[in-house]
């Protein structure tokens, strides 16, 4: 890690600038002494003063027991006690007030600065620091006891509140009924059971974000408790983000469901988990990934990881040598809990999901195409898969849709208001069914799709690749650049498709009809252009997309 101790520091240096730069010092100000916000609220000054804090023990950090520093950081503490509820709560004022959950989020950064504190008082006059580790402590005593009683409102909450409960009790072992009250809750919310399965996918699914904040407390549960089965959810759950890492190296987020869902993100927020685990035993694939995140982001110019404190705390990771450097460079994995094949070939990776109207990703570099298949039947849109299933090579996603029509009550409603009618009393005529199956094969340079629809005859199916805007499209009979929200019908032979210096081709086209989609309820490509291949059903049609040299 010696390596690249220097480029933390840098990142921490330029942070703890900003909170310098943005603290708020207008005496009247609700602010005063915090970071600059919209909206009054003390997460963000939290996080900074743990990074701040960090560069202010770091011999090698510019701001090593700088005194400006230490005042600035000194009244960004005032600023969180005078911030902090009654009840010794913190709001996420944009939506959740008296939070518990938020405020163990802010009691892991809070805790983290002041075991530096502890950790790095190495001085003969340690005056300064027993002053902020006193307001530390009386904050941290404050936010324990509201996280004691409070609640929670989604599943990485849970872990977050028994991280800060098992370490609150551990750092105040000698109030021995307060340490014991922290224990018996931290036990309830364990007695429900951690949601992590077999495969290492959480509840959430939050590939580029919440699956790191579950890791994250996990690694403190195990240190606070030792259990390491702790380590197991955390191992299995860093073992499939790897699966879940593009050929671009940035993670597939369309499975998330939380907000991260679609967007780009690169494993950084890993880096510090990859590197604990191989660090506490020998994992070389986690090495391998842990090095690769750090040098990676080195190499692009971002900004690193905001991790330094973690790393200072633990001597292990400060010491640990990589040997290896890189991520898988194939895999084949199908998560039956999730319903998600991901699967990582020399040229390509294709992601399929089940029940999802965008059922199949391909991406080829940086270049990445969905499918979807429009339906328009009844209430029903899109095809989403209700099956999925593996095969030797692709896998078989199906679905039955049901074209229905309510008919008349069969006894008198007590109202003719319709909106007050209970329309689940109603029986209903089924008219029609529809099924639809998509088996996805796999070429050395690409998918073959075949799609059959049977059933209900003369429904106008549109089978749609969505593109990115702005790639070159090129055809037989013309080439055009791709506008955004924009589409064109492939009636016949093949689409070649140009991004960022990568080459599709999509075929054979086929359009028997100019059907786009249902005016209402429709799912709309507003920030892609979309290639239509439009036929009536009964349907039985192959459709390949590959990948052009």
């Amino acid at each position: 890690m010696k390596r690249y101790i220097v480029h933390l520091l840098k990142g921490a240096e330029y942070r703890t600038r900003q909170f310098i730069d943005g603290q708020v010092k207008d005496l009247e100000n609700l602010q005063y002494g915090g970071i600059r916000g919209d909206i009054w609220e003390a997460k963000p000054t939290i996080y900074a003063l743990t990074t701040a804090v960090a560069v202010y023990l770091n011999k090698k950090s510019g701001f090593y027991r700088h005194e400006a520093l230490y005042d600035a950081i000194s009244l960004a503490l005032d600023f969180a006690a005078r911030t902090q509820r009654e009840d010794g709560s913190f709001d996420y004022p944009s939506c959740n007030f008296k939070s518990a959950a938020d405020t163990s989020f802010c009691f892991k950064r809070m805790i983290s600065a002041y075991r530096l504190l502890v950790k790095y008082d190495v001085e003969k006059d340690p005056k300064q620091l027993l002053i902020l580790r006193k307001k530390y402590l009386t904050i941290i005593h404050r936010a324990l006891e509201a996280i004691l009683t409070g609640g929670f409102h989604t599943p990485n909450h849970r872990w977050g509140i028994v991280a800060a409960l098992l370490q609150g009790a551990n750092l105040f072992a000698e109030e021995k009924e307060f340490s014991g009250q922290l224990k018996d809750r931290a036990g309830q919310y364990l007695s429900e059971g951690i949601d992590g399965d077999e495969d290492g996918e959480y509840a959430e699914r939050s590939t580029g974000n919440y699956n790191a904040v579950v890791n994250s407390a996990m690694m403190a549960m195990y240190e606070e408790s030792k259990d390491v089965n702790f380590l197991g959810y955390m191992e299995r759950n860093l073992a499939m983000m790897l699966t879940y890492i593009d050929p671009d190296d940035t993670i597939f987020t369309q499975n998330s469901t939380r907000q991260d869902k679609g967007k780009l993100e690169y494993a950084d927020k890993y880096f510090y988990q990859y590197l604990f685990l191989c660090s506490y035993a020998e994992n070389p694939v986690f090495d391998g990934a842990a090095h690769k995140i750090i040098r990676d982001n080195m190499e692009r110019g971002n900004l690193s990881p905001d991790c330094l404190h973690i790393i200072m705390n633990h001597d292990e990771m400060l010491e640990h040598c990589f040997k290896g450097y890189g991520f898988l460079e194939e895999y084949r994995k199908f998560f039956r809990h999730a319903g998600v094949l991901r699967v990582k070939k020399k040229v390509y990776t294709y992601t399929v999901l089940n029940g999802k109207s965008a059922f199949l990703y391909f991406k080829c570099g940086g270049t990445m195409v969905y499918v979807k298949i429009g339906e328009s039947y009844c209430d029903i849109r899109n095809f989403i898969p209700q099956k999925i299933e593996e095969q030797e090579n692709g896998c078989k996603v199906e679905a039955v849709a049901k074209g229905w029509y309510y008919l008349p009550f069969k006894e008198k409603q007590n109202t003719s208001d319709w909106w007050k009618m209970d329309h689940t009393k109603r029986e209903k005529q089924i008219s029609s069914q529809l099924k639809t199956t998509v088996e996805i094969h796999e070429l050395e340079q690409g998918l073959e799709l075949s799609v059959k629809a049977e059933g209900l005859d003369r429904l106008p199916m549109r089978l749609e690749v969505c593109i990115p805007a702005g790639s070159t499209l090129k055809h037989t009979a013309f080439s055009l650049k791709a506008g955004v929200g924009e589409g064109l019908i492939l009636r016949d032979g093949f689409l070649t498709v140009r991004d960022e210096q990568k080459e599709l081709v999509l075929g054979p086209g086929f359009g028997e009809h100019e059907f786009q989609g249902h005016y209402s309820g429709e799912e709309e490509n507003c920030d892609g252009y979309t290639v239509y291949a439009n036929g009536y059903t009964p349907l039985e049609k192959t459709f390949r997309i590959t990948v052009n040299g």
